[in-house]
């Protein structure tokens, strides 16, 4: 019980606060070196990565009023076509196209299929350290799983709503965010090292400082003095 008491005595929010006051330059240093890690790692470090997009759609010719249920079994089969895509009968084929400059594991790993909730389209992101070649890999994409979905899924339609885009900018590492994290960290480190030095400060610097500690009360203080001053 009294070791708990000495605990809560020294996390005395009042001293936490003035300690973390003094020590300012702690959390400076600590943002400086922080952010600067963060930023060597993003500018320096890690392989910028650039994210193309392009958009088709699924349909069948005979295709007029769809009931809810219609729209449902479509959006069940659209599993089967994102599994067909990344396939190695469409991906080598891509690989083909593109003269083998990527293997099917390398677009395996860049492609990447999402199909919007209860739509029949399909979008198709990849993702690679080339803006060009990320744009190239996503037009060849569609245009091959265009002619698979038909010959091998019996679908009458597949409509190439959208082409890949070149990227302007990277999508890995997102700098802001880095800057941010690194940001928290510091705070946390500082926030740690301000506790450190509250819970591990045993300096009496009064009478109040007697009675919290000792549980003693002053009954009076002897004034120091310099012996050498007094010399003098």
């Amino acid at each position: 019980m009294s070791e708990d008491n000495s605990i809560n005595s020294k996390l005395n929010f009042k001293d936490i606060f003035f300690t973390a006051l003094n020590k300012w330059y702690i959390l400076l240093i600590a943002l400086l070196l922080c952010i600067s890690a963060s930023l060597i790692y993003s500018y320096f470090i890690v392989t910028p990565l650039y994210r193309s997009t392009g958009k088709i759609y699924l349909t069948n010719k005979d295709d007029g009023k769809i009931s809810t249920s219609e729209i449902a079994i479509s959006s069940y089969l659209t599993k089967d076509y994102e599994n067909l895509i990344t396939d190695r009968a469409v991906l080598d084929e891509v690989s083909s196209r593109l003269g083998g400059k990527y293997s099917y594991a390398e677009l395996k790993r860049a492609v990447y299929i999402e199909n919007p909730e209860d739509t029949r389209f399909l979008e198709i992101t990849v993702t690679t350290a080339s803006p060009n070649d990320s744009k190239k890999i996503v037009d060849t994409v569609c245009s091959v799983a265009q002619e698979k979905i038909i010959e091998l899924l019996g679908i009458d339609r597949v409509t190439i709503i959208r082409g890949g885009n070149v990227p302007q900018s990277p999508a890995v590492p997102n700098v802001s965010l880095n800057i941010i994290k690194s940001a928290i960290i510091a705070i946390l480190i500082f926030a740690a090292a301000v506790l450190a030095m509250v819970m591990f400060n045993d300096k009496i610097n009064g009478p109040e400082d007697v009675e919290k500690y000792l549980g003693i009360s002053v009954l009076g203080n002897i004034p120091y003095q310099n012996r050498n001053k007094a010399k003098r």
